[in-house]
């Protein structure tokens, strides 16, 4: 796999989480809101194409949901959203210090 598709993969992931852990705290602020309905962030994994240039990466999707905010919930799709875009991160500078090594060695 090339680096130019681990980092779109990354990229994709730091993308999704940060919608995830934005919907959560949205709904966190708006959960005395009278009438308001909680918005769900679903995750969805890509497939990977096969080939050099093939990657994959995080999907969201947004629905409404029914009932009122769980700040329970809420606050655990904050904590899981934070350690997986951590995560994704983690895996930015993995390639960024593989392409580094990489260049020195050509050079």
């Amino acid at each position: 796999m090339a680096i130019s598709s681990i980092l779109s993969t990354a990229v994709s992931g730091l993308q999704a989480n940060a919608t995830r852990a934005h919907v959560a705290a949205n709904n966190v602020v708006n959960a005395d809101t009278p009438g308001y309905r909680p918005t769900r962030a679903d995750t969805t994994s890509l497939v990977a194409e096969r080939g050099i240039d093939g990657g994959a990466g995080v999907q969201v999707q947004l629905r409404n949901d029914e009932g009122d905010v769980n700040l329970v919930r809420e606050v655990t799709n904050l904590i899981n959203a934070e350690i997986a875009y951590k995560a994704s991160a983690s895996l930015v500078r993995a390639a960024e210090e593989t392409s580094d090594a990489l260049l020195d060695t050509v050079r």
